[in-house]
């Protein structure tokens, strides 16, 4: 097996999230990989719509809810964990964060959609990860 030092797995505190954190704890403890959770705040897309606090503290909650966990299940596991977080469009943000902090592999969790759901769903995030990114990807179903 390959060794990796960093490992990032986007996390949103979805069962699918899990699935990908679960599958990159076993290999960082196989390599001895450092795992970075990566969190994405949704910020308003259309042009005048004020970020308000109320806002800021929702997604911040959300964050909480989603990292929390995240880090608790990696250091039962005995795994290294640290979290970020980022804000805007979820895939193109995972793709930005990844390839700035020169990570050595992307795991991300999956929907488990079949062939002909995955082939019409092209909006999915970790079908945008795979095709925008140049780092590894394993996606986790």
């Amino acid at each position: 097996m390959a060794r990796f030092k960093k490992i990032l797995v986007p996390v949103d505190g979805s069962k699918n999230a899990t699935r990908g954190l679960d599958r990159a704890i076993e290999i960082a403890k196989e390599s001895g990989a450092e795992i970075t959770g990566f969190y994405v705040f949704h910020l308003p897309i259309l042009a005048g719509i004020k970020y308000t606090q109320k806002m800021k503290d929702e997604a911040q909650s959300k964050a909480v809810k989603a990292i929390g966990p995240a880090m608790k299940r990696a250091q039962q596991a005995g795994a290294t964990f640290k979290y970020k977080t980022g804000g805007g469009h979820t895939g193109r943000e995972i793709v930005k964060f990844a390839e700035k902090g020169k990570y050595d592999m992307i795991v991300i969790g999956a929907r488990g959609m079949g062939a002909a759901q995955e082939a019409i769903h092209f909006g999915s995030t970790s079908n945008y990860v795979m095709h925008k990114t140049k780092i590894p990807v394993l996606v986790v179903k």
